[in-house]
């Protein structure tokens, strides 16, 4: 049975506490279904803020998780536009290619960071970070501002605007995110929703009990 265990804890389907050593089911279960999704708290409590959020700016809305190196959806709204986003819960990238993956691995040890970042890093579009030192300079900046942009590095005509959510722990896990069309993201649009989703992403991170 612990050799079976260890097989599943290997490949994700299952996590193990690392202060209790309990075991649950693991992030990887969100494709197969609602089930890990439903026990994990932090989406009953997102829910009404992202549903709030996805009206009032009219655009797809996410929350991510980080799931070793990569960055995993585990909740989404989608605006009415015609144009829009899509994507699937339980889709994951490896973080550092996405605003949700950078902002939550910009609060990580500096020394772990690096093992977030390949040491060549493919270029995407015209405007993905290739530099290594370059990417890691920027994640610094991230930390600072409290909000991450994936200026169209990853794909082309698509923008987005992440923030942190930080748990009781004041660690973050988890990030609030909305992404668009470049052409409905202009400038003054990505001004207002640096506002709007750095308080939402407070706003969760108060209701899942952080104190600061």
């Amino acid at each position: 049975v612990h050799g079976i265990i260890s097989t599943l804890k290997y490949h994700g389907f299952i996590s193990q506490d690392e202060e209790t050593q309990k075991y649950r089911l693991g992030i990887r279960f969100i494709r197969f279904g609602d089930l890990v999704v439903n026990s994990l708290n932090i989406r009953n409590v997102v829910l009404p803020v992202i549903d709030e959020v996805c009206n009032k700016i009219e655009e797809t809305v996410h929350v991510a998780m980080l799931d070793g190196t990569d960055v995993v959806w585990i909740e989404k709204r989608e605006c009415n536009k015609s144009i829009k986003t899509s994507t699937t819960i339980g889709a994951r990238l490896p973080a550092y290619t996405t605003a949700d993956g950078k902002i939550i691995i910009s609060y990580q040890n500096k020394d772990k960071i690096k093992t977030y970042i390949p040491k060549r890093i493919p270029r995407h579009t015209k405007n993905t970070i290739t530099n290594r030192a370059d990417l890691i300079k920027k994640l610094e900046e991230m930390k600072q501002a409290g909000y991450a942009i994936d200026n169209e590095e990853f794909v082309e005509g698509i923008k987005c605007v992440a923030a942190p959510i930080f748990d009781h722990d004041g660690k973050v896990r988890f990030s609030l995110s909305t992404t668009g069309p470049a052409f409905r993201m202009k400038d003054d649009k990505i001004k207002e929703l640096i506002v709007i989703i750095k308080e939402a992403a407070d706003e969760i991170s108060r209701r899942i009990g952080y104190k600061g």
